[in-house]
């Protein structure tokens, strides 16, 4: 494939926000490396073109170093990252394990940090951009969420610092921050598809003015504009994506 093409890498590209974020990058003219642990989560679905999968577990350091190799190897160049790998473990902070502290620390925020280290020669010559895909959690605390916040909160500070460091070599650095957004993020942590999808309709109806819960494509575009050379004047922020919780409407995010 011609290096011209613009390149993107999207972790947890399988399914939820990476994939709404993965088929937009798409249709702004990116091949997406999709970035995940299964297999069957990567695999392009009807109507979607242009995705490329790479298994890779990203607590794991030596896959994120493979995985950004093999891109590499395959298109030539690295012209976005957009670090969206997350996992959820709701304990009271009495309840809090060893495991479900390093795996959720493992995964949302030194996962991010390792990809973005690896990314960065590459981002450097492509003069490229870096999206963080945070959480609402880390600015309105909840019970059950503290490691899930301090997570995301690390996220929030690592990639403010990252945009001062790398500005003078050419790369951007934002963060999107996400409220409830339609994903699979809570199943693993034992919520049922039905009790999530009536989490998501009773939630949405208490966020005004909007009155529902996310979907993708909201955070897509989000993700797009931070990435696109529109963008070009902003580096180091955060941007809420929430649906109007920032305003001080009552409900958990996500």
């Amino acid at each position: 494939m011609a290096a011209a093409k613009k390149i993107a890498i999207v972790t947890g590209g399988g399914t939820g926000i990476g994939r709404g974020v993965a088929n937009r990058l798409v249709a702004d003219g990116y091949h997406v490396a999709i970035v995940g642990r299964r297999p069957d989560r990567l695999k392009s679905k009807r109507g979607e073109k242009n995705l490329h999968p790479y298994i890779c577990d990203v607590a794991k350091h030596a896959d994120i170093q493979r995985t950004v190799k093999s891109v590499l190897a395959e298109f030539g160049r690295i012209d976005v990252l957009v670090n969206n790998a997350g996992v959820v473990r709701r304990q009271f902070a009495a309840s809090i394990t060893q495991e479900a502290l390093h795996y959720t620390i493992g995964i949302n925020l030194i996962g991010t940090i390792n990809f973005c280290v690896a990314c960065i020669p590459a981002l450097k010559k492509s003069q490229g951009a870096i999206v963080n895909i945070s959480s609402s959690l880390s600015d309105r605390c909840y019970a059950e969420y503290a490691v899930y916040a301090a997570s995301k909160g690390g996220m929030n500070s690592f990639s403010k610092t990252l945009a001062v460091e790398l500005a003078p070599q050419g790369i951007r650095v934002n963060v999107v921050s996400p409220s409830l957004v339609r994903s699979e993020i809570y199943l693993p942590d034992g919520m049922s598809q039905r009790e999530y999808d009536k989490h998501l309709a009773e939630v949405g109806k208490s966020y005004f003015p909007i009155g529902r819960a996310g979907e993708p494509e909201d955070v897509a575009a989000a993700v797009a504009f931070l990435a696109s050379p529109e963008a070009s004047w902003i580096t180091g922020i955060v941007m809420m994506v929430d649906g109007g919780e920032a305003a001080g409407l009552k409900h958990a995010g996500g």
